[in-house]
């Protein structure tokens, strides 16, 4: 039985090991945390949850490719209860209010609602969110073992969205003359200056099914990935962060911990953040192309995240929308800024209620800039500003929903993700894709080394859970195929590879 060591307990590590485990082999995993999950990940502050990531599902759609993998992770099964909210968000802008209402035809009456000599511009809008609607995430085959010209399929796919791989969310806002469509585009879900494509990917998917919110969110698909692994037999070390992949020639023997102790494998799985894996597990021997370069452009790059500030109340939110976005005066935190007000709650959803407390969350996104001035922080400036922000925004949802029901819990900034997960920069994701970066994806195999395949969401930009999910069956997929090789085959998956890293891009 041939053993696999795997580097993290996320979605991606934990995916890795429950395909490797069906398929015979040996697995443990090392963990740093105490638990479980990565970004799947709930803390418990005054006795009330907080839901560290999860906002949606994508493939909670039955029948769709990503569906079926988290069915068979055990992240959700027949019996989960998928809850469908009337609109995903809605936004507030002098007085008007704007629905992104989770059906496609009450959307469409929306944008018509706010519509001045808009009506080409919103049937242009509406028709690419329903086409949008036939698009999946890759999940059955590795791309390093697919035949180019399946691959130029999925590409002729999304060549039909070009016009909006070229512009920024707000370029498309831009050409509305309704001030209310274009804050509505510009405030939804990221920052304007990002890629329309991937924007109304994302609309696309609420208004199509596929992205619902599974009860118990976070909590509810960590416990059933974790339990599948488990229920196979596979081991987890916690407390284990990894300091080094051990390694002979061109073959990795094993890891290292921090503590020094060491574990042997015949494979090695790195499920971590792939900036952590390249600058401190292989000491930046190895070329991890193309991050490096991407690093050092954050204009062209740019990664985010959030200051998360987190409160209990005992309000009723049952019959309220779960995502607020109102435009209000600029604030300034130590030279973080923003002027909107940004709330998610969680009352919607019984199994996040705790001794009649729900949690309400605001939310202010940041990038590298504001990760680098909270990172400069002093101990006691640090908890300064966290205060800071756990006050204001406390003031403006008790302003806003007319009740002083709101006590804070904890404010989460970058450094939280970047403490619990080595995430990049304290990121969310991975970089956040706009008009001047073509979809970047990487090959899981590291140059240099035979048998060490990595598995994380920053193989295929922007990231996210259902990337990471995928990517862990891809490295389960790549070392069964490895093992069924004889030298020719090997040689062709090498050209595929070659082939892979060098046109993986449009």
């Amino acid at each position: 039985m041939k053993s696999v060591a795997i580097i993290g307990a996320g979605i991606s590590g934990l995916a890795s090991g429950i395909y490797l485990l069906k398929n015979g082999f040996d697995v443990t995993i090392y963990e740093k945390n105490s638990y479980a999950g990565g970004f799947l990940t709930i803390w418990k502050r005054k006795n009330s949850i907080i839901d560290g990531c999860m906002h949606w599902m994508q493939g909670s759609k039955d029948g769709t490719r990503l569906n079926k993998i988290w069915k068979e992770l055990g992240a959700i099964d027949s019996k989960t209860e998928m809850i469908h909210p009337n609109s995903f968000c809605t936004v507030e802008y002098q007085g008007n209010v704007f629905h992104w209402y989770m059906d496609i035809d009450s959307l469409e009456k929306e944008f018509y609602k706010y519509s001045k000599d808009d009506d080409l511009e919103c049937k242009i809008f509406i028709d690419a969110v329903r086409q949008m609607g036939i698009m999946e995430i890759p999940s059955d085959i590795p791309y390093e073992l697919i035949d180019p010209k399946e691959l130029k399929m999925d590409m002729n796919i999304m060549r039909k969205m070009r016009y909006y791989l070229s512009l920024s969310i707000g370029e498309v806002a831009d050409r509305f003359h309704s001030e209310v469509i274009k804050y509505a585009l510009k405030n939804c879900l990221v920052n304007e200056h990002f890629s329309a494509f991937y924007f109304i990917q994302t609309i696309s998917n609420f208004t199509n099914g596929n992205s619902s919110i599974p009860k118990g969110c976070s909590k509810r698909m960590r416990d059933g990935i974790l339990n599948k692994y488990l229920s196979l037999g596979g081991k987890i070390y916690y407390n284990s962060p990894v300091d080094e992949i051990l390694i002979e020639d061109t073959k990795a023997i094993g890891i290292m911990l921090e503590d020094g102790k060491k574990y042997y494998a015949d494979y090695i799985i790195p499920a971590c953040d792939i900036h952590y894996l390249d600058n401190h597990i292989l000491k930046g021997k190895y070329n991890l192309t193309p991050f490096k370069e991407y690093d050092n452009n954050k204009e062209k790059y740019p990664t985010y995240s959030y200051v998360i500030a987190s409160y209990r109340t005992k309000m009723n939110f049952s019959n309220m929308d779960i995502a607020v976005i109102k435009k209000i005066e600029e604030y300034n935190f130590k030279g973080i800024k923003g002027d909107a007000l940004s709330i998610r709650q969680y009352g919607y959803d019984e199994e996040l209620i705790t001794n009649g407390y729900s949690t309400v969350q605001v939310y202010l996104t940041t990038y590298e800039d504001d990760y680098e001035i909270i990172k400069a922080m002093s101990k006691e400036e640090y908890q300064s500003f966290k205060q800071m922000v756990g006050e204001f925004f406390k003031n403006k949802l008790m302003e806003y929903y007319q009740t002083n029901d709101f006590e804070l819990i904890d404010v989460l900034t970058p450094l939280t993700y970047e403490r619990y997960n080595n995430s990049y920069k304290g990121s969310f994701m991975t970089y956040a894709l706009t008009p001047k970066v073509p979809q970047v994806s990487r090959s899981a195999f590291i140059d240099g080394l035979d048998n060490v395949i990595i598995a994380n969401q920053w193989l295929m930009l922007p990231g996210g859970t259902g990337v990471a999910a995928v990517s862990g069956k891809f490295s389960a997929s790549l070392i069964l195929f490895k093992e069924g090789l004889n030298y020719k085959l090997w040689f062709y998956c090498e050209i595929k590879k070659n082939w892979y890293n060098k046109f993986m891009m449009f």
